[in-house]
């Protein structure tokens, strides 16, 4: 199996020309045969790419699905080391100044222009591995493979605020925990909240400037008689906007399912569907013009219930704060305050705004047990919120449509006894309800953290969220 010859060969083989890359600090000119000094660190890079040409000689083509997953796992981390070589080798030019002898301005200048790299690359591995130095745990585990490039980008990025890198120094424990357990989406939220919560003397808070910034541009294109359309809005604005925007967004996939399902029967994909994502979100926008302007004078919204999830330490900070008339201080590791789909949302707009009754606060233990559900205007669907509280998606694995665009399905049949309870339901987009029915009989979906397992007739399989 291509597989065995990959485990046994290349990954055997390239391992050496790691610790060679940090040790020398010399860049490789790409040709098969190693011209660096180092008689060592040339024979590594030889046997790397000879382990490479083997790997592309056996053949990368995985057997089956199941075999796919483990060289896309076993592919990856031979990238994150390679990465890991490569950013600490701009690290090492730095602070040996060997970029001074070429007469390139820095490190990262001379990366760029020997590599043809991008000028964001160039930065963020410059970045990246001045990082690297005050975070020795995240650059093993990253020279390991254990955790991805772009994670540790992000991290070179947040590092590279003074004022919040010595928390992360302190906080590298639970960095790791949370890059290896959460997706690449999921941990950059939670790092960028985190950075935001911790760094109190760093800009005022954004909920005044961006309602004052808010904005919105319709013009024509003077070329081609065509529309752009732009805008800028505040945090609960925005939550708003998108929440309705996903709900007509899945009407318009619900209609060219529905097209394709007449015309093709049992069969169809989406690749049968009429119109392509982008064109469903553009008619889904024009479609919420047209409501609006055929609403009747004076005529009363629908009423979208905004569901505003608040953790209890939170909610009760931003309540203290209000009585005191002080700046919130929250702690980053108690903090939630998000939109039922995940986004972010200002605490201290959101403090205010759950007052009305088109917003309803949901807020949750440490354990994520509601414990207050706030007030609203219309309450239906009481079975809907609690079943759905815990997630942010589509609970599918891989599939990230948002909560307001899913329905509440069983995840174990009601036809196979699956009883109707929030502990045997969770959301799943359209798409996926249609897609995937069939694995339902052999599969169900347990949510794990960061990642979902799917337990099937006796074998689990662990997929990233």
């Amino acid at each position: 199996m291509c597989q065995v010859v990959f485990r046994r060969d290349a990954r055997a083989l390239i391992d050496p020309i790691l610790t060679c890359f940090v040790v020398t600090g010399i860049l490789y000119d790409g040709n098969m045969s190693s011209k660096v000094l180092l008689t060592g660190a040339a024979t590594a890079i030889d046997q790397a790419n000879t382990a490479l040409d083997s790997l592309f000689a056996a053949g990368v083509a995985p057997a089956d699905g199941k075999d796919a997953i483990m060289w896309l796992r076993e592919v990856e981390v031979l990238r994150r080391r390679v990465d890991s070589a490569a950013t600490l080798l701009v690290g090492v030019i730095d602070q040996r100044a060997l970029h001074v002898d070429d007469g390139h301005a820095s490190a990262g200048t001379m990366a760029q222009h020997v590599a043809r790299l991008s000028g964001a690359e160039s930065s963020a591995r410059q970045k990246t591995a001045k990082a690297c130095r005050d975070l020795p745990m995240l650059a093993d585990a990253w020279s390991n493979g254990e955790i991805g490039t772009d994670q540790m980008h992000l991290l070179g990025r947040v590092h590279s605020n003074e004022r919040v890198a010595p928390a992360m120094e302190a906080r590298q424990d639970e960095l790791l925990a949370d890059a290896n357990n959460m997706s690449a989406k999921q941990f950059e939220m939670k790092t960028r909240r985190w950075e935001r919560l911790i760094d109190e003397d760093g800009p005022e808070p954004a909920n005044e400037r961006n309602h004052k910034n808010r904005n919105a541009t319709l013009r024509p294109n003077p070329w081609d008689s065509s529309w752009d359309l732009t805008g800028f809005f505040a945090s609960l604005q925005g939550v708003e906007m998108r929440e309705i925007f996903d709900v007509f967004v899945e009407a318009e996939f619900q209609a060219d399912w529905a097209e394709a399902k007449a015309r093709l029967g049992d069969a169809v994909t989406g690749a049968d569907l009429n119109r392509t994502p982008a064109q469903r979100r553009a008619d889904a926008l024009f479609r919420i013009f047209q409501v609006a302007a055929t609403a009747p004078d004076g005529a009363i919204p629908p009423g979208f219930i905004h569901n505003i999830h608040w953790s209890a330490a939170a909610f009760e900070e931003i309540l203290r704060s209000m009585e005191h008339d002080r700046p919130p201080k929250f702690d980053p590791d108690d903090f939630m305050c998000r939109s039922q789909d995940g986004h972010d949302v200002d605490p201290t707009e959101a403090g205010v705004t759950t007052l009305f009754s088109q917003f309803r606060r949901i807020v949750v233990d440490a354990n994520g047990v509601v414990i207050d559900l706030g007030r609203a205007r219309r309450f239906t669907g009481s079975a809907r919120t609690a079943a759905t509280a815990p997630h942010t998606c589509c609970v599918w694995p891989g599939c990230h449509v948002s909560l307001s665009a899913c329905e509440v399905d069983h995840l174990i049949e009601h036809s196979r006894n699956g009883p109707t309870n929030p502990s045997n339901a969770s959301p799943l987009c359209g798409l996926c309800r249609m897609r995937h029915k069939p694995h339902y009989a052999e599969s169900v979906i347990m949510p794990n953290g960061g990642a979902d397992v799917l337990v099937g007739a006796g074998s689990a399989v662990l997929c990233s969220a």
